[in-house]
């Protein structure tokens, strides 16, 4: 894999922004004027690194044991996480009249996994406009369905702004203590929340081109995010439709199982909240869930997982192979044999951090396989959903969560450039034909 200097270089950047800031946040979540209980330094970078890489496991209920103060905080750090650091540091150059310079261009493109420096500019200010407007709208909706719950009109505010950032931030987090279950007879409110998440993660770059751009062609990129992103949103409301009616479903009318369905579907990729006890889903539907999981949403979004084009790369040279065809080809067009083995770097990549990980919590953790598998791989993919188990691991198995979140939200490029000395190698062997399967 051929990586220019420049671009190590801003890989490891991207990852030292990243810690910083989660340190940073850790700070301000663990003095007494956040949190009411006095939680643990550990507990605190596993909440703040939870944020900030929107995934949103936790260790306390943030509901209860945050002040407002200490909730503020928190939103503020899933927006950060949700738009990306290096983006807003671009907007406030822009604010601020300052030339934004060539290397702070390759900063941003590598935060939003962007190849082009030539509409990087103008994407850093689109995310932010797209970000406020969807939060805002999803505000309202939310307000109309959350007030009648408190007496105190601020109170209802803040609780659906909150849900509102952590919604399209793909975030996770929630302030009624039971993620979203209390709502599963509410229509409106799953369907807005479900369309909130899915367009956060849709990634910024293809909002952009679709609704801002809709009159002209549409890339390459844009094309094979929008499709897949439908297409495996209502395969999983099918999937999870028919798997779940007669069980975590069971009792609800067929709208309010369709409804459901639907949110389920959205959430499972990376939204994080949830309006039912995952851990009584039926087995079958259990591994569907970890294979969306592991999909994710679309490159540039505020989704994790492999991503939605990796997927696409690697079942089409799938296909490509047993067509017996050399290239790679996606709507006619041939993708590039870089590209390809990305993809195949990036999946082996968090198969073995998956796996690995797996393995380490096994020795560390006295809990079945089953729920440590799930924990792992919600944090790998920056999912957030949990069979409930977060509070209760060593403070090492907590550390290896905190890793895998922010090897997910940077990207495994920025996790392997930074660790590792990476060299372009120019000496070439001769070939020799191997049988293999």
């Amino acid at each position: 894999m051929q990586q220019s200097k420049s671009s190590i270089h801003s890989f490891r950047q991207i990852f030292f922004l990243y810690i910083g800031f989660i340190i940073l946040f850790a700070f301000l979540l663990w003095i007494p004027q956040s949190n009411s209980i006095g939680f643990s330094i550990m507990d605190s970078l596993f909440l703040s690194t939870s944020a900030l890489s929107v995934t949103g496991l936790t260790t306390i209920d943030v509901g209860t044991e945050l002040t407002r103060v200490g909730q503020s905080i928190l939103m503020v750090e899933m927006q950060l996480g949700g738009i990306g650091i290096v983006v807003l540091i671009s907007y406030l150059f822009v604010v601020m009249d300052k030339k934004i310079t060539v290397s702070s261009m390759l900063l941003l493109s590598k935060d939003q996994n962007q190849s082009k420096l030539s509409s990087i500019t103008s994407l850093g200010i689109s995310v932010l406009v797209i970000a406020l407007l969807v939060e805002t709208i999803c505000f309202f909706i939310l307000l109309g369905e959350i007030r009648p719950r408190y007496d105190d009109f601020w109170d209802a505010a803040f609780v659906s702004a909150f849900h509102a950032v952590a919604s399209f931030t793909n975030s996770g987090f929630d302030l009624f203590g039971d993620s979203l279950i209390s709502f599963k007879h509410n229509h409106l409110f799953l369907i807005t929340t479900a369309i909130t998440i899915f367009l956060g993660s849709l990634g910024y770059p293809t909002l952009v081109e679709y609704f801002l751009s809709f009159r002209r062609k549409k890339s390459l990129f844009t094309k094979i995010n929008i499709r897949l992103h439908f297409l495996l949103l209502f395969i999983g409301m099918a999937i999870f439709f028919f798997l779940e009616t007669n069980n975590t479903f069971s009792g609800l009318s067929i709208w309010e199982k369709l409804s459901n369905s639907l949110f389920f579907s959205a959430t499972a990729r990376n939204g994080g909240l949830s309006t039912i006890d995952v851990s009584q889903v039926t087995i079958t539907t259990f591994l569907c869930l970890t294979l969306f999981m592991f999909i994710g949403g679309a490159s540039s979004s505020t989704g994790g997982g492999i991503r939605l084009t990796t997927f696409a790369v690697l079942l089409s040279k799938v296909l490509s192979v047993a067509k017996s065809q050399k290239e790679v080809v996606i709507y006619k067009k041939t993708i590039a044999q870089e590209a390809v083995d990305k993809s195949f770097m990036v999946f082996f990549t968090f198969m073995a951090l998956f796996f690995g990980s797996t393995i380490l919590l096994t020795m560390l953790q006295t809990q079945p396989l089953e729920p440590l598998m799930f924990e792992v791989l919600s944090a790998l993919t920056n999912t957030g959903l949990s069979f409930g188990i977060t509070s209760e691991l060593t403070p090492v198995s907590k550390s290896i969560l905190i890793m895998l979140m922010i090897i997910g939200r940077i990207g495994v490029f920025s996790f392997i450039y930074t660790i590792f000395k990476v060299e372009k190698v120019k000496t070439r062997y001769l070939k020799e034909d191997l049988a293999v399967g």
